[in-house]
């Protein structure tokens, strides 16, 4: 596990076996039934319950044909451009203890902002991608780092 970026966190580790992976979030975010309208391959969703401006959630897709998880994170970008976002950015990079690829974008409306970075990795049994949104990206960015770091994808 790398040295903490953020010490003063508590954080609890959430496993999801049946998925195959764990996620670490800050203890004081609660865990909220999966989004079916948000895509029906979401498996978790986590979130402070006083605090709605940031949410990170995982997907545990089936392989529908091969791919990468760069292949997998410019697929994303599809759909996400229909969703109103933009300014994308695909960078290849270690995810979840394997080769994997991040996703950046953002919407802008109305003078505010969502940005949205998802952590794509791909293994035989399946796609998997960590999605962490926030209304505040710059008061997030360690924060999601840190959360990013620690995701374990549990297939071999």
């Amino acid at each position: 596990m790398p040295e903490p970026v953020l010490p003063e966190i508590v954080w609890r580790r959430v496993a999801k076996l049946e998925f195959a992976y764990a996620v670490w979030v800050p203890d004081g975010w609660d865990e909220r039934p999966p989004n079916p309208k948000n895509s029906p391959w979401e498996t978790a969703r986590f979130g402070a319950a006083d605090d709605h401006r940031r949410i990170a959630i995982v997907l545990r897709m089936p392989i529908f044909r091969s791919r990468s998880a760069t292949e997998l994170a410019e697929s994303a970008s599809v759909s996400l451009e229909g969703a109103g976002f933009g300014e994308f950015e695909v960078t290849a990079m270690p995810v979840g203890g394997r080769p994997g690829a991040r996703l950046d974008c953002m919407r802008r409306d109305a003078g505010r902002v969502w940005t949205v970075r998802e952590y794509m990795a791909v293994t035989e049994e399946a796609s998997f991608c960590l999605g962490l949104g926030s209304a505040v990206p710059d008061e997030d960015a360690r924060l999601f780092d840190e959360i990013a770091d620690r995701w374990e994808v549990l297939v071999a």
